[in-house]
């Protein structure tokens, strides 16, 4: 067992039957240079090639690791990646970002792992960089599934974040650090165990300290397009948008613009009492609702 593996377990609060088995089910690492740099992804069933392929995008300053306890549920029937955003996770640190930046990022990788269209999933800022992916690269995907993803209407400005993220502490071991780990938007009714395997997950070893993995210099909020309505008009794909009933980011109105001006779409679909960061406060809804939906023709 790996330092990082012995002080997880350490972390990890009493976990229902259901968590302990999906964990026990760990994606394996890959890394892989495209889009200019060097860019990291998990996998489950990954050989199971005459499967199709599922892909995963976490939000904001997240990491493959946030669908952990999701993932291993969709293996049986796909062959499953999670990847790391530039500047997130495992994958490298840019210069730079810009709008088109991690959209890019994802057509890289889905071009990489799969020689036919894929199905993606994408939550929060990750679903509005696989909505740009697929407006732009549109052959290498089947459809998608957006998941409480705000997008930038034109005439619009990004609402400030909620708290100033600075990340550039270093903390002596990685317990202190985890503990300081905080969902943004703050989400009280967030299960514990699963937030602390996460809070494990998103730092690394600094000498002798440890330190956020997401990079420093992300814009705040992240880098977006501006005309949103125009980016949504050319995803011509299928596409089923989720969103927590609660949620503080995305709203029923908001819902229903993006929904509107998506020439394919299903939805919005509701998740009772959840709030933005489903897989945290409504995992199993989350889960059964996305394999009803993959089920269905769209």
């Amino acid at each position: 067992m790996s330092e990082l593996s012995s002080n997880l377990t350490s972390l990890c609060a009493v976990r229902p039957e259901w968590v302990e088995w999906a964990l026990a089910q760990p994606g394996r690492s890959h890394f892989v240079e495209a889009n200019g740099s060097r860019l990291h992804f998990l996998s489950w069933g990954f050989e199971d090639t005459h499967k199709p392929t599922l892909l995963f995008v976490h939000g904001f300053r997240g990491h493959a690791h946030w669908w952990d306890f999701i993932a291993p549920w969709f293996a049986e029937e796909y062959r499953v990646v999670a990847m790391d955003l530039s500047g997130m996770g495992d994958s490298a640190h840019r210069a730079q970002y810009d709008a088109t930046t991690l959209g890019r990022d994802i057509a890289a990788i889905a071009e990489h792992i799969s020689q036919s269209p894929l199905i993606a999933v994408g939550h929060s800022y990750g679903g509005s960089r696989l909505l740009r992916a697929c407006g732009e690269r549109p052959e290498l995907f089947q459809r998608l599934v957006i998941v409480d993803s705000y997008v930038l209407f034109e005439g619009e400005s990004l609402p400030p974040e909620p708290i100033k993220v600075r990340g550039n502490h270093e903390y002596p071991d990685l317990e202190s650090g985890a503990a300081r780990f905080r969902l943004i938007p703050a989400q009280a009714d967030a299960m514990p165990c699963l937030v602390e395997h996460v809070a494990g997950h998103s730092l690394r070893r600094n000498g002798e300290g440890w330190r956020w993995k997401f990079d420093i210099g992300l814009p705040p909020g992240g880098a977006r397009e501006t005309d949103g309505g125009q980016m949504l008009a050319r995803v011509t794909r299928p596409v089923d948008y989720l969103y927590g009933e609660r949620s503080v980011v995305v709203s029923r109105q908001r819902a229903e613009q993006i929904v509107q001006a998506l020439p394919h779409a299903r939805g919005p679909i509701a998740i009772p009492a959840g709030h933005h960061h489903l897989m945290f406060d409504q995992p199993l809804t989350l889960i059964s609702t996305l394999r009803a939906l993959l089920a269905a023709q769209p």
